[in-house]
């Protein structure tokens, strides 16, 4: 069955790196990052992978790049495979947000309902981007098994859609650094099928 290898990306520095194109925070890896990156061809080496896809965040490309390297592919940038747009929250602390938007803060704790971070997206226009790029994917790739490098918030979002969840609930999945999760696509019943989840090397 053709398998897709979904991986958080590796552990980032702290600090500042604002990218102005990207609007948010563009942190690279860590030292800690590179050596969870290059840990993760021993896992993904002899899968046959087709292709590769990286979101617009440097650290997705610089997770997959030893691995790339190996299997001689180019990742692809894909922004659908950006992290959750948290918008004017990115630069703020928790205090702040609480101070500033405290029912956004309450119900985002309570897990209770979806809402549109202030200048950014919304859950389910998150969850809708994600299942359309496996969906595109998954046509055409084929029976190929390719490799996908995105972030926590954005993975929590696709349990949810595999799981057949509300996008609120993504609060219950937890996402390691460099955590892989597989999915199979089942041509005969056609649905898609949970290998595993945050699988750690």
């Amino acid at each position: 069955m053709p398998a897709f290898y979904i991986i958080r990306h590796a552990h980032k520095e702290k600090g500042d790196f604002y990218n102005p194109h990207l609007r948010h925070q563009d942190a690279p890896i860590s030292q800690q990052g590179q050596e969870e990156a290059r840990r993760l061809w021993s896992y993904l080496g002899d899968k046959n992978i087709s292709a590769i896809y990286v979101s617009g965040y440097q650290r997705t490309r610089q997770t997959i790049e030893y691995v790339a390297e190996q299997l001689g592919i180019q990742p692809n940038l894909d922004k659908r495979l950006n992290e959750i747009d948290n918008g004017i929250l990115d630069n703020m602390t928790e205090q702040e947000v609480q101070e500033r938007y405290p029912d956004l803060w309450k119900v985002y704790h309570e897990g209770s309902a979806d809402f549109r971070f202030p200048g950014g997206e919304t859950g389910q226009e998150a969850r809708r981007r994600i299942a359309d790029f496996l969906e595109e994917k998954r046509l055409a790739h084929g029976y190929e098994n390719i490799i996908i490098v995105s972030h926590e918030g954005l993975i929590r979002q696709l349990m949810c859609h595999l799981m057949n969840l509300p996008v609120y609930k993504r609060g219950n999945f937890c996402v390691d650094f460099c955590g892989i999760t597989e999915i199979e696509y089942q041509p005969d019943h056609q649905c898609r099928k949970l290998i595993r989840f945050n699988q750690m090397l």
